[in-house]
């Protein structure tokens, strides 16, 4: 009996010695494959790794053009109010400056210079100004008009006597030719 039993537990002992062989022949299998995967696997995760980086650099090359361009922007912006500004104040001289040759060309106009010879000469020289705007109307229409209808203008000008006044600034050479009220005034 002892000796059938023997055998018996030898057998089973032989059985499960098989197994344990079987599974750790399968275990050593499984963890060869398992080493296989995880040796395909470390490349890609190195490649995942550099790619990542890559787009954290990309990331910081576009926040720091981002900010390039806003400061860019903001320069623009700047350039552009003092621009604004200055066109501003441009216009502004602008206007004064026209408003007084406008005032200037009214003063200069209420007096008559010299004979009427002398003046027609002094519109002549002045007419290559290029500032039509502050000429005489009648210079204006002059410069405008064609050679011959610009001598036509010339010969009726001619004819036709500037309006002002004659000034005579000699001091007169006796007491009645003075007037009463150039008493108050001092001769210089």
């Amino acid at each position: 009996v002892v000796a059938s039993e023997v055998r018996e537990l030898a057998g089973r002992s032989q059985a499960a010695a098989e197994e344990i062989n079987e599974l750790a022949s399968s275990s050593v299998a499984i963890a060869g494959q398992a080493g296989e995967q995880l040796a395909r696997l470390v490349p890609d995760i190195q490649k995942t790794a550099e790619l990542v980086q890559e787009i954290s650099a990309a990331s910081h090359e576009q926040s720091s053009g981002a900010e390039q361009v806003n400061k860019a922007i903001q320069q623009l912006d700047q350039v552009i109010q003092q621009n604004a500004s200055s066109s501003e104040e441009i216009a502004s001289t602008s206007e004064e400056l026209a408003s007084q040759a406008e005032q200037l060309q009214t003063t200069v106009e209420f007096f008559k210079v010299g004979d009427d010879a002398q003046w027609g000469k002094m519109r002549h020289v002045s007419k290559g100004i290029p500032v039509a705007h502050l000429a005489p109307a009648s210079a204006a229409k002059e410069a405008e008009s064609t050679p011959k209808t610009r001598d036509k203008a010339s010969k009726t000008e001619a004819q036709t006597k500037p309006t002002g006044y004659t000034i005579d600034l000699n001091h007169p050479q006796s007491e009645s030719e003075r007037d009463n009220q150039d008493a108050d005034f001092e001769r210089y």
